[in-house]
């Protein structure tokens, strides 16, 4: 069942007094005279917070560009440690300066904080935005969403979405995809496919998330049916495309549609990269095709733990436990 997460006041639309800030606007510009570049070469947190002294020493922590790029480098490492240091930096800004922070701030802190553990945080973060009457812009909601989407918060997605529609967004490409992959991931694949016949232009992207949508939601027929009309149009699959497509063959069970799709991959250049092999040997396992399973297993010269999982617990679950063990004793010894 999707999570929710009790978020007040709810986000139903961007406040009328906001006032839009664009990215351009938003951004840190070049300001040589400050000699804050080096932030972008802060390996750990040590660094950081020395360069961060000069700059307050230099009288630079009032200045929004190097808040900016603060925030940016804190961000880029990644580690909770960064984003708390960061966010006690920005809440200094904003008492000091008695200002809101930028729309560029606030979305480096929700990638920040989406692509970390603390997940939720960034989620509080866009409300807070919004309710401080910063006008999210076309970089945010992508980041938003894929918050919204990894702790399968339903309820608010569904109100960025409406917020998206409101500020006439809804046309933007990487939002829509981002919409796209949200309701699949959230098992509302209806929803995403709704989104999906609604958009002017579709990239591979668009494409993939709906394709790998079905093949999770236990749609396989769909994630075939729409992988071929994508080539029927002239959108080249990527390597994420095709594992998605090689299991919905996998759960159909169908070798005939599953050597289709691999004469294509052949056909198409496309490059075999570990994923896609061990997608296709869990194919053929499960497709009966044991022999042409093990060939790939054993031309495979940069075996990982997956591919061992694959075709071990496919041996094992057709009844062949002296083939699993003879996998097992060949590459122990």
């Amino acid at each position: 069942m999707a999570s929710t997460l009790c978020l007040s006041p709810p986000v139903s639309a961007t406040p009328d007094y906001a006032t839009f800030t664009t990215q351009n606007e938003s951004q840190p510009t070049a300001e040589d005279s400050f000699g804050i570049g080096s932030l972008k070469i802060c390996k750990n947190m040590n660094e950081l917070k020395q360069l961060h002294c000069h700059l307050t020493k230099k009288g630079l922590n009032h200045n929004p560009s190097a808040m900016a790029k603060l925030i940016t480098a804190c961000v880029e490492m990644g580690i909770p440690e960064s984003l708390t240091y960061a966010r006690k930096a920005f809440e200094l800004f904003k008492e000091d300066e008695a200002t809101t922070g930028t729309a560029f701030m606030y979305n480096s802190f929700i990638r920040g904080y989406s692509c970390s553990k603390l997940i939720e945080e960034a989620i509080f973060l866009y409300i807070e935005m919004v309710a401080q009457g910063v006008t999210p812009d076309h970089y945010t909601f992508p980041f938003v969403l894929s918050a919204c989407t990894k702790i399968a918060a339903f309820r608010e997605g569904i109100q960025v979405h409406g917020v998206v529609f409101k500020m006439g967004l809804q046309e933007d490409v990487f939002i829509e995809n981002s919409l796209i992959h949200f309701y699949s991931e959230c098992g509302e694949i209806a929803c995403g496919r709704k989104v999906f016949d609604g958009m002017p232009k579709r990239n591979v992207v668009s494409w993939t998330s709906l394709i790998c949508g079905y093949a999770r939601r236990d749609c396989p027929k769909e994630a075939l049916s729409l992988f071929f009309e994508m080539v029927a149009v002239g959108i080249k699959p990527n390597s994420v495309t095709m594992v998605c497509v090689i299991s919905a063959c996998a759960k159909l069970q169908d070798l005939a549609m599953g050597e289709r799709v691999c004469a294509y991959i052949s056909n198409s250049g496309l490059k075999l990269n570990a994923v896609m092999l061990n997608a296709l040997v869990d194919m053929y396992m499960k497709c009966g095709a044991i022999d042409t399973a093990k060939r790939l297993f054993d031309e495979c010269t940069d075996r990982n733990l997956v591919l061992y999982n694959s075709i071990l617990s496919n041996y094992v679950r057709q009844g062949l436990a002296r083939e699993a063990l003879g996998i097992l004793d060949a590459n122990v010894a």
